[in-house]
Protein backbone atom coordinates (compact mmCIF):
# COMPACT_ATOMS: atom_id res chain seq x y z
CA UNK A 1 0.00 0.00 0.00
CA UNK A 2 2.73 2.32 -0.31
CA UNK A 3 3.06 2.74 3.56
CA UNK A 4 5.01 1.33 6.37
CA UNK A 5 5.55 1.60 10.10
CA UNK A 6 8.59 3.14 12.08
CA UNK A 7 8.62 2.81 15.94
CA UNK A 8 11.41 5.39 16.90
CA UNK A 9 12.94 6.31 20.20
CA UNK A 10 15.33 9.15 21.12
CA UNK A 11 17.35 8.67 24.55
CA UNK A 12 18.96 11.87 24.02
CA UNK A 13 19.89 14.33 27.20
CA UNK A 14 20.04 18.24 26.64
CA UNK A 15 21.20 18.87 22.98
CA UNK A 16 21.96 21.87 21.23
CA UNK A 17 21.01 22.32 17.28
CA UNK A 18 22.97 20.33 14.75
CA UNK A 19 23.85 21.04 10.95
CA UNK A 20 21.05 19.62 8.37
CA UNK A 21 20.13 16.05 7.93
CA UNK A 22 17.84 15.48 4.77
CA UNK A 23 14.75 12.99 5.68
CA UNK A 24 15.04 9.05 4.33
CA UNK A 25 11.40 9.22 3.33
CA UNK A 26 8.26 11.31 2.53
CA UNK A 27 6.94 10.68 6.27
CA UNK A 28 4.35 11.13 8.89
CA UNK A 29 5.33 11.59 12.17
CA UNK A 30 3.32 11.38 15.96
CA UNK A 31 5.14 11.84 19.08
CA UNK A 32 3.57 9.79 22.12
CA UNK A 33 6.18 11.00 24.17
CA UNK A 34 9.07 13.80 25.15
CA UNK A 35 9.68 16.37 22.38
CA UNK A 36 12.22 17.78 20.51
CA UNK A 37 12.67 20.65 18.55
CA UNK A 38 12.84 21.06 14.42
CA UNK A 39 13.76 23.62 12.23
CA UNK A 40 13.15 24.03 8.56
CA UNK A 41 14.02 27.18 6.49
CA UNK A 42 14.71 29.44 9.22
CA UNK A 43 11.31 28.43 11.03
CA UNK A 44 10.91 26.58 14.26
CA UNK A 45 8.46 23.89 16.12
CA UNK A 46 8.45 22.59 19.44
CA UNK A 47 7.20 19.06 18.50
CA UNK A 48 4.98 17.73 21.47
CA UNK A 49 2.56 15.13 21.87
CA UNK A 50 0.19 17.20 20.50
CA UNK A 51 1.81 17.68 16.72
CA UNK A 52 2.07 15.80 13.91
CA UNK A 53 4.86 16.26 11.89
CA UNK A 54 5.47 16.39 8.13
CA UNK A 55 8.30 15.66 6.15
CA UNK A 56 9.60 15.73 2.15
CA UNK A 57 12.34 12.97 0.76
CA UNK A 58 15.70 14.60 0.69
CA UNK A 59 14.45 18.06 2.32
CA UNK A 60 17.12 19.07 4.74
CA UNK A 61 16.00 19.80 8.34
CA UNK A 62 17.83 20.84 11.98
CA UNK A 63 16.96 18.77 15.14
CA UNK A 64 18.09 19.82 18.58
CA UNK A 65 16.46 18.53 22.30
CA UNK A 66 15.73 21.72 24.57
CA UNK A 67 14.72 18.97 27.57
CA UNK A 68 16.16 16.00 28.79
CA UNK A 69 14.41 12.34 27.94
CA UNK A 70 14.74 12.65 24.50
CA UNK A 71 11.22 11.14 22.43
CA UNK A 72 9.30 8.04 21.87
CA UNK A 73 7.51 8.44 17.90
CA UNK A 74 5.60 6.74 15.37
CA UNK A 75 7.05 7.29 11.68
CA UNK A 76 4.89 6.55 8.87
CA UNK A 77 7.20 5.87 6.22
CA UNK A 78 5.22 6.88 3.14
CA UNK A 79 6.34 6.22 -0.69
CA UNK A 80 6.11 9.30 -3.39
CA UNK A 81 2.84 7.37 -5.09
CA UNK A 82 0.94 7.36 -2.06
CA UNK A 83 1.75 10.56 -0.58
CA UNK A 84 0.57 12.10 -3.57
CA UNK A 85 -2.19 10.52 -3.37
CA UNK A 86 -2.85 11.20 0.25
CA UNK A 87 -2.37 14.95 -0.50
CA UNK A 88 -4.48 15.10 -3.62
CA UNK A 89 -7.60 14.30 -2.40
CA UNK A 90 -7.55 17.41 -0.08
CA UNK A 91 -5.27 19.95 -1.56
CA UNK A 92 -5.03 18.82 -5.65
CA UNK A 93 -2.14 21.71 -6.37
CA UNK A 94 0.31 20.15 -4.28
CA UNK A 95 -0.29 16.38 -6.07
CA UNK A 96 2.20 16.96 -8.56
CA UNK A 97 4.98 17.68 -6.63
CA UNK A 98 6.31 14.12 -6.08
CA UNK A 99 9.64 15.61 -4.68
CA UNK A 100 7.40 18.26 -2.06
CA UNK A 101 4.12 17.08 -1.64
CA UNK A 102 3.65 17.73 1.72
CA UNK A 103 3.57 21.48 1.68
CA UNK A 104 2.11 21.35 5.57
CA UNK A 105 4.65 21.04 7.85
CA UNK A 106 2.81 20.31 10.72
CA UNK A 107 -0.95 20.32 12.21
CA UNK A 108 -2.67 19.84 15.63
CA UNK A 109 -3.40 15.97 16.60
CA UNK A 110 -7.70 15.57 16.23
CA UNK A 111 -8.97 13.45 19.14
CA UNK A 112 -9.97 10.65 16.03
CA UNK A 113 -6.61 10.98 14.86
CA UNK A 114 -4.75 10.25 18.39
CA UNK A 115 -7.17 7.14 18.86
CA UNK A 116 -6.78 6.05 15.00
CA UNK A 117 -3.13 6.32 16.15
CA UNK A 118 -3.24 4.04 19.34
CA UNK A 119 -5.80 1.75 17.51
CA UNK A 120 -3.14 1.11 15.09
CA UNK A 121 -0.24 0.35 17.86
CA UNK A 122 -3.05 -1.63 19.28
CA UNK A 123 -2.87 -3.95 16.38
CA UNK A 124 0.35 -4.24 15.98
CA UNK A 125 1.06 -5.71 18.94
CA UNK A 126 -1.32 -8.14 18.38
CA UNK A 127 -1.98 -11.30 16.53
CA UNK A 128 -4.28 -9.97 13.46
CA UNK A 129 -4.64 -10.71 9.73
CA UNK A 130 -2.15 -7.81 8.01
CA UNK A 131 -5.72 -6.47 6.29
CA UNK A 132 -6.87 -5.17 9.62
CA UNK A 133 -3.54 -3.45 10.10
CA UNK A 134 -3.44 -2.06 6.34
CA UNK A 135 -6.90 -0.87 6.96
CA UNK A 136 -5.82 1.27 10.22
CA UNK A 137 -2.96 2.31 8.75
CA UNK A 138 -4.72 3.72 5.16
CA UNK A 139 -7.55 5.33 7.88
CA UNK A 140 -5.25 7.05 9.81
CA UNK A 141 -2.95 8.08 6.93
CA UNK A 142 -6.17 9.35 5.30
CA UNK A 143 -7.72 11.24 8.33
CA UNK A 144 -4.11 12.88 9.51
CA UNK A 145 -3.91 14.44 6.58
CA UNK A 146 -7.65 15.28 5.59
CA UNK A 147 -8.01 17.03 9.08
CA UNK A 148 -4.18 18.63 8.68
CA UNK A 149 -5.19 20.77 5.81
CA UNK A 150 -8.81 21.50 7.11
CA UNK A 151 -7.41 23.09 9.62
CA UNK A 152 -4.19 25.16 7.52
CA UNK A 153 -4.57 24.18 3.98
CA UNK A 154 -5.79 27.80 3.00
CA UNK A 155 -3.87 29.99 5.48
CA UNK A 156 -0.89 31.44 3.05
CA UNK A 157 2.28 33.35 4.56
CA UNK A 158 2.55 36.90 4.40
CA UNK A 159 5.43 39.52 3.67
CA UNK A 160 6.32 42.84 4.66
CA UNK A 161 5.85 44.22 8.51
CA UNK A 162 2.85 42.00 8.91
CA UNK A 163 5.45 38.49 8.53
CA UNK A 164 7.72 39.83 10.84
CA UNK A 165 5.03 40.18 13.62
CA UNK A 166 4.07 36.75 12.73
CA UNK A 167 7.60 35.26 13.41
CA UNK A 168 7.69 37.00 16.65
CA UNK A 169 4.43 35.47 17.33
CA UNK A 170 5.62 32.05 16.43
CA UNK A 171 8.67 32.48 18.28
CA UNK A 172 6.23 33.41 21.63
CA UNK A 173 4.06 30.39 21.41
CA UNK A 174 6.80 28.03 20.93
CA UNK A 175 9.00 29.37 23.78
CA UNK A 176 5.35 29.27 26.11
CA UNK A 177 5.09 25.53 24.80
CA UNK A 178 8.84 24.43 25.75
CA UNK A 179 7.55 26.29 28.96
CA UNK A 180 4.52 24.10 29.65
CA UNK A 181 6.23 21.29 28.82
CA UNK A 182 9.36 21.55 31.44
CA UNK A 183 7.16 22.23 33.80
CA UNK A 184 3.70 19.99 33.69
CA UNK A 185 3.52 18.72 37.14
CA UNK A 186 3.53 22.44 38.24
CA UNK A 187 2.18 24.79 35.62
CA UNK A 188 3.06 28.56 36.22
CA UNK A 189 0.30 30.74 36.00
CA UNK A 190 -0.96 32.55 32.91
CA UNK A 191 0.37 35.84 34.44
CA UNK A 192 4.52 33.62 35.07
CA UNK A 193 4.32 32.75 32.13
CA UNK A 194 3.27 36.51 30.43
CA UNK A 195 6.12 37.70 33.08
CA UNK A 196 8.58 35.80 31.72
CA UNK A 197 8.39 36.64 27.59
CA UNK A 198 7.54 40.40 29.13
CA UNK A 199 3.80 40.70 27.85
CA UNK A 200 0.29 41.21 29.29
CA UNK A 201 -1.37 37.86 30.18
CA UNK A 202 -3.78 39.15 27.35
CA UNK A 203 -1.67 39.06 24.72
CA UNK A 204 -0.23 35.92 25.33
CA UNK A 205 -3.47 34.02 25.74
CA UNK A 206 -4.40 35.67 22.38
CA UNK A 207 -1.57 34.97 20.31
CA UNK A 208 -0.87 31.66 21.50
CA UNK A 209 -4.73 30.71 20.42
CA UNK A 210 -4.59 32.38 17.26
CA UNK A 211 -1.10 31.15 16.36
CA UNK A 212 -1.47 27.16 17.99
CA UNK A 213 -5.13 27.02 16.60
CA UNK A 214 -6.69 26.59 20.29
CA UNK A 215 -6.38 28.25 23.53
CA UNK A 216 -3.61 27.83 25.61
CA UNK A 217 -5.99 26.06 28.36
CA UNK A 218 -7.12 23.45 26.20
CA UNK A 219 -3.36 23.02 24.53
CA UNK A 220 -2.36 22.09 28.26
CA UNK A 221 -5.61 19.58 28.68
CA UNK A 222 -4.56 17.67 24.95
CA UNK A 223 -0.79 17.29 26.23
CA UNK A 224 -1.58 16.06 29.47
CA UNK A 225 -4.58 13.32 28.11
CA UNK A 226 -2.30 12.39 25.09
CA UNK A 227 0.80 11.86 27.86
CA UNK A 228 -1.52 10.06 29.94
CA UNK A 229 -2.65 7.86 26.54
CA UNK A 230 1.21 7.04 26.16
CA UNK A 231 1.16 5.63 29.63
CA UNK A 232 -2.29 3.95 29.70
CA UNK A 233 -1.29 2.36 26.50
CA UNK A 234 2.09 0.57 28.81
CA UNK A 235 -0.30 -0.40 31.09
CA UNK A 236 0.27 2.44 34.05
CA UNK A 237 -1.42 0.45 37.06
CA UNK A 238 -2.13 3.28 39.42
CA UNK A 239 -4.82 6.27 37.70
CA UNK A 240 -4.79 8.48 40.55
CA UNK A 241 -0.78 8.01 40.97
CA UNK A 242 -0.28 9.01 37.04
CA UNK A 243 -3.29 11.99 37.76
CA UNK A 244 -1.11 13.42 39.99
CA UNK A 245 2.42 12.81 37.95
CA UNK A 246 0.96 14.42 35.20
CA UNK A 247 -0.45 17.38 37.10
CA UNK A 248 -4.38 16.88 37.43
CA UNK A 249 -5.76 18.20 41.06
CA UNK A 250 -7.13 14.51 41.40
CA UNK A 251 -8.48 11.37 39.94
CA UNK A 252 -11.81 13.08 38.90
CA UNK A 253 -10.39 16.13 37.30
CA UNK A 254 -7.68 13.62 34.90
CA UNK A 255 -11.14 11.56 34.05
CA UNK A 256 -12.95 14.46 33.38
CA UNK A 257 -10.07 15.63 31.37
CA UNK A 258 -8.96 12.86 29.38
CA UNK A 259 -12.79 11.37 28.70
CA UNK A 260 -13.58 14.63 26.83
CA UNK A 261 -10.10 14.12 24.68
CA UNK A 262 -10.62 10.86 24.11
CA UNK A 263 -14.33 10.08 24.38
CA UNK A 264 -13.56 7.35 26.85
CA UNK A 265 -12.40 6.48 30.39
CA UNK A 266 -8.95 6.32 31.20
CA UNK A 267 -9.76 2.52 32.48
CA UNK A 268 -11.38 1.86 29.30
CA UNK A 269 -8.83 2.98 27.44
CA UNK A 270 -5.87 1.38 29.25
CA UNK A 271 -8.49 -2.23 28.46
CA UNK A 272 -8.71 -1.60 24.73
CA UNK A 273 -5.25 -0.06 23.94
CA UNK A 274 -3.16 -1.86 26.15
CA UNK A 275 -1.65 -5.27 24.37
CA UNK A 276 -2.34 -8.28 26.54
Amino acid sequence: MGISVIDFRCRAHIEPEGPEEPNATHSIVFVRRGLFQRTQYRETLIADPNHILFFNAAQPYRYSHPLPGGDDCTILAVATKAALELVSRHSPRDADRPDKPFRLAHGLSSPRTARLHYELLALLQRPVPGLSIEDALAELAEETVRTAYALRGNRTEQVGPVASARRRHRDLVEATKLAINESMEALPSLGQLALGFDCSPFHLSRIFHRVAGMSLRRYVGRLRASMAAERLSAGAPDLTELALDLGFADHSHFTNTFRREWGISPSRFRCRFHPL
